[in-house]
């Protein structure tokens, strides 16, 4: 598990149909690295902006 900090943060991919957790895409999730290096999931709903569309996983 890690934080992100970062802005901008760098994102990988994007998956739809995951758990809902609500919101404006209650089951997007994006793969992401954290600062600390570590890899993961975050909420969709925890993205402040969309600049960049993100390619399905």
């Amino acid at each position: 598990m890690g934080r992100m900090y970062s802005d901008p943060s760098w994102f990988v991919c994007k998956s739809d149909g995951g758990r809902n957790h609500g919101g404006p895409h209650p089951t997007r999730w994006v793969h992401t690295q954290a600062d600390n290096g570590a890899l993961g999931w975050m909420s969709g709903d925890d993205i402040a902006s969309e600049t960049n569309p993100l390619p399905s996983c």
